[in-house]
């Protein structure tokens, strides 16, 4: 059986990834941290559905954490053919208020908890020698967003790791790419007013805001394409 870990699967893309590949067959890991009982109920209903799935908890910014949820993972599903890289946080602010522990706190749950399981994943699949890591990036890592400078940076950090992490990882025949979503009807745009969300979609050329198992359709698609690597697919509704 085909197996993936999913990072911040108690978030809305996140969850809706575990369910695409838990209908596609693969078990699956569902991480969660601060809002863990979301991965245990995600977890839980997909057992229901027949489906192989279990929830691990952990703080991926803490490096020895990350590697239990690795460890934890691991046992659970025997192997892993797919990490995807989707727990992150927000930080909409102006630049010249952020405080180093606002940078500190946003590199390190969205940047270097996919470094620190990326390393994980690394070693198992060079020994292995097959597997697939997709990054959870975002438009905003593609052309940047005032007030998102913060959150804008990590995740064109996510999309540089991800192209020079493929380079390394290809010989040994590991795919490396990132999904970057636009606008997306998630609570994470909560923050926006309804005529903030309505000017938005005037913006896009389709004209709406993406599902979540839009994003998640994308991420499967990378993770099972053997000849694409070190690429970021932009899902977007062609906005830029």
């Amino acid at each position: 059986m085909k197996t993936a870990l999913i990072t911040g699967a108690s978030g809305e893309i996140g969850a809706a990834i575990a369910r695409e590949f838990a209908a596609a067959g693969y078990a699956v890991a569902v991480h969660g941290a601060k809002n863990f009982e979301k991965a245990e109920k995600l977890a839980e209903d997909l057992r229901a559905a027949g489906c192989t799935a279990f929830p691990v908890c952990g703080d991926l910014s803490d490096p020895a954490q990350a590697e239990r949820v690795w460890a934890e993972s691991h046992g659970a599903l025997g192997h892993i053919d797919v990490l995807v890289n989707g727990a992150g946080i927000s930080l909409v602010d102006f630049f010249d208020a952020m405080t180093p522990e606002d940078w500190n706190r946003i590199v390190a749950v969205n940047l270097s908890s996919a470094v620190y399981l990326s390393q994980c994943a690394s070693r198992e699949m060079i020994r292995r020698k097959a597997g697939a890591i997709v990054n959870i990036s975002s438009i905003w890592g593609v052309s940047g967003a005032a007030m998102e400078v913060a959150y804008s940076a990590v995740k064109a950090g996510m999309i540089g790791m991800t192209r020079a992490l493929a380079l390394e990882l290809a010989p040994s025949g590991i795919t490396v790419n990132a999904v970057a979503p636009g606008y997306i009807d998630t609570k994470m745009n909560a923050h926006l007013s309804e005529d903030d969300k309505a000017a938005l979609c005037e913006d896009i050329p389709l004209g709406r805001a993406g599902k979540p198992e839009e994003v998640a359709s994308a991420v499967r698609f990378m993770a099972e394409s053997p000849y694409i690597t070190g690429e970021t697919l932009v899902v977007s509704g062609g906005w830029r």
